[in-house]
């Protein structure tokens, strides 16, 4: 009977199955066409579907022939010598991107470091290497088309993330700058910039920088929307270092300056979902017609937007929280690639934008206990996909353009920062209250392009509203604007200096400076790395009303990645969160920029030993405190880089003593009991100490052995 014949019903069947499955999808085409089957095809960008299955013969040479015991014989070596057999090599799937992407991906390992090297922004990094590997550089970008589709990614997240920090705290802190300043600077400047090429401007550039009619000659308003809106934005990456390096965030200068750039973000996502809909609508129509239709379709694609919010407002929670609960962090990180490129894919399909999808996602979970953790989790692709994308930008600059109209461009450069600074510094002097020294300083640090400013360009590109040499001009404008931004703040603190009226406002603005950077920093607290009942009972301590009098008490924010517990936690008040405190990139998503501590008290050994690992590599000389409840983990922690171990055991001995002198000898003093124990303490730890050190001498000898 043979093998096959001697396996029973249910598995031979599958036995066969699985050699043609094996077969189809060896990509090996001598055995395929012995079978009567055709391979996959390979293309130039991965494997293309398979034809369908074919069922001619195959040819004599190639056609197995049965054997004395019944299988089948395979072919003769030299039946297939003639045939080359595609290797199999796991680094065919990069060819998808094709060399281009094995440029990007070494070209980002170059910029990454070498601009924190500079303290430059990695934005200008990642432009600066477009252009010079682009095919006005030294050409070694080849084809840009695949890599723009996965730069396009980068916006969708970068979009996402800007969603995932709409909380309603941050909103309530910088509303007053964000819906007052941020949103008339956006609509002045937009109005500004629209109307600059049909009051004068055009000729103004002709005569002054000798400009080319072809190039600066604007007729329609759709064009002058673009260009105003595009202009009216700032960089948050350059402003926001700027801030950190200079300490003023805390500032009434750092306050307005964030307010501004979150409604700028906020702006953002209605402008690129109506670009394309004034462009297929209005301008397809010509009539005023069109603008009844536009409306139409704008109220029912919103309709159909606020009911899928609805809906996700509702399923996103649970469905995050069943999967958290599986502990899975490949789960968890497609579930959120998912939603925000799934609620992309689907506001896309509606008709309106793919970035207001994944910014509507960001927002539906900016509330959750798993906005840390989400954020920490997509920010490596984010941080990729949007270097790809402002690599390409970079690539498309064309410096011939620049070249061949220079006054145009420096024109442009002065007009945008001297427009702009003007509007942004009075309004906050005028209206927001803000001091002469800071408006300015606020107006100049704002004053050049932003990232969102390459996007729109990009989109109108694409949907032919701007000429291209224009945009591209543009561009190079944004791109020195935004390289100039540490020039522009230095420029405008030094102007703000000379303007102010007296010595006595002076005074008093430094005065007010200095009380807003003395009010306690909620980002350093000490973190507790597991919340379960150890870490709930250092919270509880933390938060004893005895040392609230004392210092205004101890802030502290625990993490964990039981969703249940948090969740039960955060309704008793606890600042809890799910996550892992361990990566830095989560404590950078909940705003801990310098922890003070932190207090590893998970429940597995493993975890625990884990997590002081990675902090002490990422936290050098930060405090890290743990428990153990042996005296080899006690070790292996204090290796690890623990800085302060408690022995369970010793613990639990001490309270346990005290209990029985307690209960049966009630008569000894407290004072005498309180000596006791911190004399039993010290031998204790002084016993340890010795042992540790003669298990680390021991390891030394076997190490040298």
């Amino acid at each position: 009977m043979g093998m096959l014949g001697a396996m029973g019903p249910v598995a031979r069947p599958r036995v066969v199955l699985a050699v043609l499955v094996a077969l189809v999808f060896s990509g090996c085409p001598p055995y395929c066409e012995g079978l009567g089957l055709q391979p996959l095809q390979r293309q130039h960008h991965g494997y293309a579907r398979a034809p369908p299955l074919s069922l001619r013969p195959a040819p004599p040479s190639l056609r197995p022939s049965p054997s004395a015991n019944g299988f089948l014989r395979a072919p003769r070596p030299s039946a297939l010598s003639s045939q080359r057999l595609p290797p199999l090599r796991a680094v065919d799937g990069l060819r998808i991107l094709g060399n281009d992407g094995l440029v990007f991906l070494a070209t980002t390992v170059l910029v990454i470091p070498l601009t924190k090297y500079l303290r430059i922004s990695n934005v200008l990094g990642f432009l600066a290497m477009g252009f010079v590997l682009g095919p006005r550089g030294f050409g070694i970008f080849r084809d840009l088309q695949d890599l723009d589709v996965l730069g396009e990614i980068g916006i969708l997240f970068l979009l996402f993330e800007q969603g995932l920090e709409l909380t309603l705290e941050r909103l309530r802190s910088l509303a007053k700058f964000a819906f007052g300043l941020g949103l008339l600077q956006v609509i002045l400047c937009t109005i500004a910039f629209g109307v600059f090429p049909f009051t004068g401007g055009v000729e103004l550039l002709e005569v002054v920088f000798h400009s080319r009619p072809a190039l600066v000659s604007i007729t329609r308003p759709d064009e002058a929307l673009i260009i105003g809106s595009a202009l009216s934005l700032s960089s948050s990456a350059f402003v926001l270092k700027v801030l950190q390096e200079k300490n003023l965030q805390n500032a009434r200068t750092g306050a307005a300056s964030l307010g501004i750039l979150l409604l700028q973000d906020l702006a953002v996502v209605p402008l690129l979902a109506l670009i394309p809909v004034i462009e297929s609508q209005l301008y397809g129509t010509g009539t005023v017609a069109g603008f009844d239709e536009l409306g139409r379709t704008a109220l029912v694609e919103l309709g159909a937007l606020g009911g899928v919010l609805a809906i996700g407002s509702l399923v996103l929670r649970r469905v995050f929280a069943l999967v958290a609960n599986t502990r899975s962090s490949e789960a968890f990180v497609a579930m959120t690639l998912l939603v925000a490129l799934g609620m992309g894919e689907f506001t896309d399909k509606l008709g309106l934008s793919s970035t207001l999808g994944a910014f509507a996602a960001g927002a539906l979970l900016a509330e959750t206990n798993y906005k840390a953790q989400i954020e920490a989790d997509i920010q490596p692709f984010r941080g990729l996909m949007l270097g790809l994308f402002f690599m390409v930008t970079g690539a498309t600059v064309d410096p011939f353009v620049v070249m061949r109209d220079f006054p145009t461009f420096l024109g442009l450069l002065g007009g945008l920062i001297l427009f702009k600074a003007t509007i942004i510094s009075a309004l906050g002097y005028g209206l927001f209250g803000l001091e002469k020294e800071e408006a300015v300083r606020v107006g100049a640090l704002l004053s050049g392009g932003g990232e969102f400013s390459f996007v729109v360009f990009t989109l109108a590109e694409k949907l032919e509203v701007l000429p291209v040499p224009l945009a591209k001009l543009l561009t190079a404008v944004v791109v020195a604007s935004m390289a100039l931004t540490p020039v522009l703040d230095f420029c405008g603190d030094k102007v703000g200096q000379l303007l102010r009226d007296s010595p006595e406002e002076m005074g008093e603005l430094e005065e007010s400076l200095l009380l807003q950077n003395s009010e306690p920093d909620t980002r350093s607290p000490v973190v507790l790395c597991g919340f379960g009942p150890v870490g709930q009972t250092v919270a509880s301590l933390f938060a004893s009303p005895d040392l609230q009098e004392v210092d205004g008490g101890i802030p502290f924010v625990a993490f964990d990645k039981d969703p249940a517990r948090v969740t039960e936690s955060r309704q008793r008040g606890a600042p809890c969160y799910y996550g892992d405190a361990s990566q830095r990139s989560v404590l950078d998503a909940a705003g801990i920029l310098e922890p003070r501590g932190f207090v590893v008290v998970h429940s597995e050994f493993e975890e625990r030993l884990g997590a002081v690992r990675r902090l002490r590599d990422q936290y050098p000389e930060t405090p890290i405190f743990s428990r153990a409840s042996r005296l080899n983990q006690q070790l292996l922690l204090k290796q690890s880089g623990a800085s302060y171990v408690v022995p369970e055991r010793d613990e639990l001995s001490i309270r346990l003593g005290a209990a029985v002198i307690d209960e049966l000898f009630g008569a000894v003093s407290t004072d005498a009991k309180e000596v006791a124990k911190r004399r039993l303490r010290a031998s204790l730890d002084e016993r340890s100490d010795r042992i540790m050190g003669v298990l680390r001498q021991a390891e030394g000898d076997a190490d040298a052995l």
